[in-house]
């Protein structure tokens, strides 16, 4: 499984792990806050996808808060019957 994060305006989003059990897909998300001031409601969106780097379906995260310089944590999980062997995270928005 290959993990892809893309970095929103000073927020950074990365997949720190991830399982796959029975139907359920399970990716734990690292949060970063490069912005120098607090961010908060900071939405992540995530495809997971198969072999062939097609979305067998989405999941989304959000964090109420993250200090200045700081990083917080959250999962995105979905549960299918498709093998999934990639995943690709952004951040969506923040305040």
């Amino acid at each position: 499984m290959a993990g892809h994060a893309i970095a929103g305006g000073g927020i950074s989003v990365s997949v720190e792990n991830f399982t796959q059990d029975r139907r359920v897909a399970k990716a734990v998300l690292k949060v970063t806050n490069n912005l120098g001031k607090p961010a908060s409601n900071v939405f992540v969106d995530c495809a997971f996808l198969n072999e062939e780097k097609k979305a067998v379906d989405v999941s989304s995260a959000l964090i109420e808060r993250i200090p200045t310089n700081d990083h917080a944590y959250d999962k995105a999980s979905i549960v299918t019957d498709h093998d999934v062997k990639y995943i690709e995270c952004r951040v969506a928005k923040f305040d």
